[in-house]
């Protein structure tokens, strides 16, 4: 009975830590490519941290890239489109961990609005 728990303990342990090591994707830009005006850019930045508690633990480690990359795009705001953007991953020790940062850089252009001629 005590091997079986032991078993059943190992096998959740390895469940979670292979469950907490996955990253959520982020994909830059739109899937339709809006026109923008390239004579008016302005430059936007966020970043994102998370930390890993003794090496063991992380907390925002990995939704980080996703979290920056919101901020990002909330910065520019609903009107501009983000191009050129720049990742920068930055890491250092703690007294009990390491900090894990990532920072974006981008170009915000403002969108060209189109509107039918109705031709």
């Amino acid at each position: 009975m005590k091997n079986r728990i032991k078993k059943l303990g190992i096998i959740i342990a390895f469940s979670f830590s292979i469950l907490s090591c996955a990253g959520q994707p982020v994909r830059f830009g739109e899937l339709s490519e809006p026109k923008y005006d390239v004579t008016k850019p302005k430059i936007v930045s966020s970043s994102a941290c998370g930390f890993q508690l003794l090496l063991l633990i992380p907390i925002n480690v990995n939704s980080r890239a996703r979290l920056a990359y919101d901020s990002l795009v909330e910065q520019a705001g609903p009107d501009y489109v983000v191009k050129n953007i720049k990742v920068q991953e930055k890491w250092y020790y703690a007294l009990i961990g390491t900090v894990y940062c990532t920072e974006f850089e981008g170009t915000a252009y403002p969108r060209v609005l189109t509107t039918g001629t109705g031709t």
